[in-house]
């Protein structure tokens, strides 16, 4: 993504992307808290904090964040995006979420 996307956009999709995967089946974002998902849940965990600190750091290059915000932590602040619900009324409230994550990013 950040080969196609200015950094900041590339955030957005990413997480966009994610919340989608993640509701793809409904409920699918409550199941990952359930004891039999936390071992596939904790596999992934280093890849998706390594991702979102790759797509952080562009973000800090170009200026578009204060520097030194913590890949787990937005993860962590991300994941509302997958709770929202599967209708255009939930995609509208992601997109609101995420604008409001990303002010709190901004220098």
């Amino acid at each position: 993504m950040l080969a196609a996307l200015d950094p900041l956009d590339a955030l957005r999709r990413w997480f966009t992307d994610l919340a989608g995967y993640v509701r793809i089946k409904h409920g699918l974002g409550e199941a990952l808290h359930s004891a039999a998902a936390q071992e596939v849940v904790s596999a992934s965990w280093p890849l998706v904090s390594a991702a979102v600190g790759q797509l952080l750091q562009a973000c800090e290059r170009a200026g578009q964040i204060r520097p030194g915000i913590d890949p787990v932590d937005v993860v962590m602040l991300m994941s509302c995006l997958w709770r929202t619900p599967p209708t255009p009324e939930g995609a509208a409230q992601t997109q609101r979420l995420m604008e409001l994550a990303i002010q709190g990013f901004r220098p």
